[in-house]
């Protein structure tokens, strides 16, 4: 028997139930060292144990600074303090948000201004959110409890804001010493070491005493080392699967000229996606040079021909955020073109963030991830395509990934991949690709067939094969709750 159990064997003899903020006191010692106690003699029926539901209460960083006055609370003072503020000089949106939220404020003709409840408020300077947020900073377990359950909203906006974490567990209330226990008392207490100390081994000591086993299932307060988000982890994986299938990660620019974003992939220059409603254009720099003059001849010629309409290297030059990876595809055709010792076929894969003005819901985000390859070969067909999509979405374990026939700019035939999301009740497509049309090769200076895909890395972790995330929002929410207790990827 320990000698941590013995003491507290005797204790309980001497002494009877005793509480657990009693025993740690008395006993001289740490919480862990006594939890790992009472669970050890627990185990051997040495003790009965009382427990009861707890809910600790955790500031947040951003909660130790409210204490002293929430957001919405010095922006309502300076309000006052000025009678008015121009909307665009209040840079706190959080302040703005819950001062509206509250009541306090009215914004008219881009001017913020004191409701008659904000008045009345500044005049008491009494904050519920502040107070209930000030006590739980010095409430133990129980005060904490019956706190919550009399601020219940308060407390959930407190909690959704990110100011507080409710962490509950089941808390140890007393112990009592069993007949078993008693019995145990006249075994002799043997000593333990329960750390390896650089002593220890320098000496080597270590080689002559008796170490302390450990319980890894005894209970101890929550841990939460720092962990990648689950959005960047995944992006990881997805590199990894593409390199153990033999690709090179190539890269390219996120702010690229129309040229290579549009015109380089055989998509028109009157096409809808050019609009404002679907492509972040740039003023500064509005335009960008394409060096390669031989090269945007051909785009121009390609155009020209197969569209039978005027091309304007005016538009070809505007700045862009890249809507797609596969402008970095279409680069990297133009210079494998010059290779003249390449080892066909050549496998290329990129991951990068892609933009679009786009409506946001569960599945569409302004920012996005994609991952975007090529194979450059000879006879090279469609089933190769088939085939290396597959091979990739095994190595996910996304085995209800399906493939359809689809229609795509810059490939012919085309195909695309997709899964059905039960939960939604709807299709979420993937990836698209096909062969890449001979026009654009051509352009390019490559007498090679070219594969080519690009697919949606977000939207796979709406996937339950892989996370099964309600939406792609809760990525960015960075929800300190959520990202510490979230699961693991199933990849």
């Amino acid at each position: 028997m320990h000698e941590y159990e013995l003491r507290l064997l005797k204790f309980l003899v001497e002494n009877g139930e005793a509480e657990f903020e009693d025993l740690h006191e008395r006993l001289g010692l740490g919480q862990d060292q006594l939890l790992w106690t009472i669970e050890n003699l627990s185990k051997q029926n040495a003790v009965s144990v009382k427990r009861r539901a707890v809910k600790d209460i955790v500031l947040s960083d951003e909660g130790k600074e409210d204490v002293n006055g929430f957001p919405e609370e010095k922006l309502a003072k300076e309000v006052a303090a000025h009678g008015k503020l121009v909307i665009s000089d209040v840079k706190d949106q959080v302040a703005l948000s819950w001062a509206k939220r509250n009541g306090w404020i009215s914004i008219k003709d881009g001017m913020v201004s004191l409701t008659d409840s904000g008045k009345k408020f500044v005049d008491r300077a009494d904050y519920d959110a502040r107070s209930v947020l000030a006590r739980l900073s010095k409430a133990n377990a129980d005060d904490a409890g019956a706190l919550v359950s009399k601020n219940r909203e308060v407390v959930d906006n407190l909690a959704k804001r990110g100011l507080i974490e409710i962490r509950e567990r089941n808390a140890v209330e007393s112990i009592l010493i069993t007949k078993t226990g008693e019995e145990m008392l006249t075994r002799t207490s043997e000593e333990g070491v329960g750390a390896l100390t650089k002593k220890l081994i320098t000496s080597g000591e270590w080689r002559h005493v008796k170490f302390r086993p450990y319980d890894i299932n005894a209970p101890v307060d929550a841990a939460y080392p720092g962990r990648m988000h689950p959005l960047r982890e995944f992006i990881n994986v997805v590199r990894s699967k593409w390199l153990e299938m033999g690709f090179v990660e190539v890269s390219g620019p996120i702010i690229e000229s129309a040229f290579w974003n549009f015109d380089a992939l055989f998509s028109p220059q009157d096409h809808p996606t050019r609009e404002m409603q679907d492509t972040f254009f740039l003023s500064n720099p509005k335009q960008l040079t394409v060096e390669d003059i031989e090269v945007m001849n051909r785009v121009k010629k390609m155009h020209t021909s197969s569209w039978k309409e005027a091309w304007s290297e005016a538009v070809a030059k505007s700045a862009v955020l890249r809507t797609h990876t596969t402008s970095v595809s279409a680069r990297y055709m133009h210079k494998l073109a010059s290779t003249i010792d390449a080892n066909y076929p050549l496998k290329l894969f990129s991951i990068g963030s892609v933009f679009r003005n786009e409506s946001i819901d569960y599945k569409h985000l302004a920012e996005l991830h994609q991952y975007d390859g090529i194979i450059v070969g000879d006879n090279l067909t469609l089933a190769n395509l088939i085939d290396t999509l597959k091979k990739f979405y095994s190595k996910l374990g996304l085995d209800n990934v399906k493939l359809r026939p689809s229609y795509f700019p810059f490939t012919e035939p085309s195909l695309e991949a997709y899964y059905y999301d039960e939960e939604h009740g709807d299709s979420i497509e993937l990836t698209g690709g096909g062969i890449i049309r001979r026009e654009i090769t051509k352009a390019m200076g490559i007498n090679k067939t070219v594969l080519a895909w690009g697919g949606g890395i977000d939207r796979m972790l709406l996937n339950n094969r892989i996370f099964g995330m309600d939406s792609l929002l809760a990525t960015y929410k960075n929800d300190i709750g959520w990202l510490r207790t979230r699961g693991n990827l199933k990849v």
